[in-house]
């Protein structure tokens, strides 16, 4: 019986048992494979060995790379929940803020009318209060179901009676000035009527004249209160969220009028000076 060795590659020393086998030598991992076989009466023994480095190495590499990619996709996923969270949020918070005032109110009037041995005068101070309290409420919360339909998209576009709105403005605050220069307007009544009342609550709050313009191009709402700060009118142009003490007396519904413009379509900016006064200017299309 005659005995043959073929043998391919195989460093000196290499050693193992098994007829597929991996082991390390010198710094390397190499891949053996061993096996005997007899034929016609020889026996046939093959010895053959694959170095493993460059794959070894090549799949490290991939695999870091895919490590790498992952993490930075996880991070900017994140990055963005996060944001968007915020952005939920802060409404929200804005609202809750809010909330707080009038609730305060209407509980603290209440126990002012429990302590009883009040005069009337007192008791129609505190009614009236509560009363006041609770239009304030009402209106928050017409507000926030506003933003609700807003972020759903939930618009009913009609041809919008701009004389009436700005009257019915004009019956609520009797010291206002109007220029309406068109009849109509195509829009979501309800938003468009927040809007003008947001603006000019707003208006109201920061000046003592306060003047609205519509014509085809725009709607602009112009006071003659102190200039807004200069970063506080970037950050409004921007489109950055305003936490409630940086709007201050500027007005919460900021954010509101902002999102009801988008939702239209229309584009929403500030000027303020100390000459000119400041001017919410919502330019259509």
């Amino acid at each position: 019986m005659n005995s043959y060795v073929v043998t391919d590659y195989y460093p000196e020393g290499l050693e193992s048992e098994k007829t597929v086998d991996i082991k390390m030598m010198e710094g390397g991992r190499f891949l053996i494979i061993r096996e005997k076989k007899e034929v016609g009466g020889d026996v046939i023994e093959v010895n053959y060995a694959e170095s493993l480095t460059e794959l070894t190495r090549l799949q490290t590499r991939r695999m870091w790379i895919f490590c790498t990619a992952g993490l930075l996709f996880s991070a900017g996923i994140g990055i963005f929940l996060y944001y968007m969270m915020r952005r939920i949020n802060r409404p929200v918070n804005q609202i809750a803020h809010e909330l707080r005032t009038p609730l305060t109110g209407i509980r603290g009037y209440a126990e002012y009318l429990m302590m009883g041995k009040l005069t009337k005068e007192d008791c129609f101070f505190a009614a009236k209060q509560i009363v006041d309290s609770a239009k304030s409420l009402e209106s928050i919360t017409e507000k926030l179901l506003i933003m609700g339909n807003v972020r759903e998209g939930a618009l009913q576009i009609d041809r919008i009676d701009v004389r009436r709105l700005l009257s019915g403005l004009e019956d609520k605050y009797p010291d206002i000035e109007t220029d309406c220069r068109i009849n109509y307007l195509n829009g979501d009544e309800t938003l468009v009527k927040c809007l003008l009342e947001n603006l000019t609550a707003n208006a109201k709050n920061a000046g003592c004249r306060v003047r609205i313009t519509v014509d085809e191009r725009e709607i602009r709402v112009w006071n003659d209160g102190e200039p807004m700060d200069e970063k506080l009118i970037k950050a409004v142009n921007k489109g950055q969220e305003l936490t409630d003490r940086r709007a201050g007396k500027h007005g919460y519904g900021i954010q509101v009028c902002r999102e009801i413009a988008a939702v239209h379509g229309w584009k929403m900016r500030y000027i303020s000076t100390e000459k000119e006064g400041t001017t919410a200017i919502c330019r259509f299309g």
